[in-house]
Parts: structure tokens; sequence; C-alpha cells
């Protein structure tokens, strides 16, 4: 897994779902565990976003071999089997909220048939994480696409989210990630203005000199199978996923964040 690893290359992985349906937006606990004792075995150090950001601008310097774990949408299953495996390997992790669906499920318009419809944390287990140390973000109000909003719409998602969160976790929220990776302009300078710093979905792994308001991240879904997950960092692994990448540009953005 370390060799040949790019110079100054974090990878941020992203997850959604722990479950065992098999859908485009699950990874089976089983297979994160592996996913995580890996890490471990390679020496990598799992963080939360804002810890990256942190080693970036010279705040505390960042452990060895450092890889973000992000979790978008914020399912109730992080808690049930995210957490544990998490703690147990003293990883750090970002778990991005639907602010307006704290409580809810994953229904939201625009959501494939193909997913399931699953129960995400409540206000209160937001804030129980946020007391264990894991890092709180905002995955926009609604989840709605803002590459489709008015500013004004824009704005509401990007900073309402904001303010709902940090007013249910009761602590800061300063990183927020694109719904289905979409952003333009417009929307990134609205980010810009209330976060240190927001992600998209495109498949690379990120670097200080990056534009702080459109990380990439790798969607772990793509590494499910525990041959791939190893060659996260490697060469081989970057073809593989920069193949991958092409290929859903060709299907036209399926994006599913």
């Amino acid at each position: 897994m370390s060799a040949g690893a790019e110079a100054g290359a974090v990878p941020i992985l992203t997850y959604h779902s722990l479950d065992d349906s098999g859908s485009v937006i699950s990874v089976s606990p089983a297979s994160f565990r592996t996913h995580m004792q890996t890490l471990r075995d390679a020496v990598f150090s799992g963080i939360a976003l804002g810890r990256l950001l942190d080693g970036w601008e010279g705040m505390a310097p960042l452990p060895p071999r450092p890889v973000v774990l992000t979790f978008d949408d914020a399912f109730s299953n992080f808690a049930e089997s995210a957490r544990p495996t998490l703690e147990a390997f003293r990883f750090g992790a970002t778990v991005f909220a639907v602010a307006g669906r704290c409580g809810g499920t994953n229904d939201w318009p625009g959501q494939l048939a193909r997913v399931p419809r699953l129960p995400l944390l409540s206000a209160t287990g937001l804030r129980e994480l946020a007391a264990a140390g894991f890092e709180i973000g905002s995955h926009g109000l609604t989840h709605a696409r803002l590459d489709g909003l008015s500013a004004a719409e824009a704005e509401r998602e990007v900073a309402g989210s904001k303010r709902a969160l940090e007013e249910a976790v009761g602590r800061s929220v300063e990183v927020f990630a694109y719904p289905y990776g979409r952003g333009n302009g417009t929307v990134r300078a609205i980010a810009a203005a209330h976060y240190r710093a927001s992600c998209g979905v495109e498949l690379a792994s990120a670097h200080a000199r990056d534009d702080r308001h459109r990380l990439p991240r790798i969607d772990a879904y793509y590494l499910r199978h525990p041959t791939l997950f190893r060659t996260l960092g490697t060469p081989l692994g970057r073809g593989y996923l920069a193949l991958r990448a092409v290929g859903r540009r060709l299907r036209g953005g399926a994006y599913r964040a």
C-alpha cells in the first residue's frame, strides 16, 4: 500500500451507509472493519477533515500517513457500526449531516430508487458523536443540488444548515460537503464565506495546494473489495481511480454523495 505513494497526497475517503444491502451508497460493516484494519496495518492515521486543515495551516502537526475519513448523510448506522470500529483503532472522522433531515430518513427528492431508505442520526445522536470527539460537518439543509438553485436558495442551504447544526450540536461547524458533489462558482463562494473547507467527489487525493472549497474525495464504494482497498495511495490505485473517474464522466457524472 505504501510503495509509490504520491508525495504530499492525502486521501479523503467518503463513506455513506454501513449496511449489507450492497447498494451504491453502502459498504458492509465487515468490509469497513477490514478497511480500517488495512489502514492500521499500513501505518495510516485516520483523522477528521479539520485536523488535516490544522496541519496544512501550521496549527498542529499531522500524524504519520494521514487519511481523512468522512461519512456523508449521517446515517444512524454510523453510531452502530462505524463508531465502535473507529474508536477501537483510535481514528477520527468527519460526519456530514443533512441539517433539515436529522432524525428522519434519506428519502429526499432526487434520491435514486435503488438506494435503500435508512434512518439518519437525530440531533441528540449528533451531539453524542461531537462530545465523543467526532467532527460534525454540513451536507446542506435538504440535500438539494446546489448548482441548480438561485444564490439566495444556495445561501439558505449552505449557511442555514451551518446555523441549524451548530444549534443542534452546541459547537462550531466548520466544514461542508456539496450534496451530489454539485457546486458552481457561486456556491463555492458562499461556502467559502462560511466554512474552512468544502468537499466535492472528484476521485483523487488532496494536496495542501488545492482550492480549500474544491477538495477531492475518494468514494470508498469503489474500493470496497479488500484487494482494491490495499491499492490506496499507490500508482496502481491512482490509475484505477482515474479510469473510474473517466467512466463516471462518460455516464454523465452520476454522483451519489
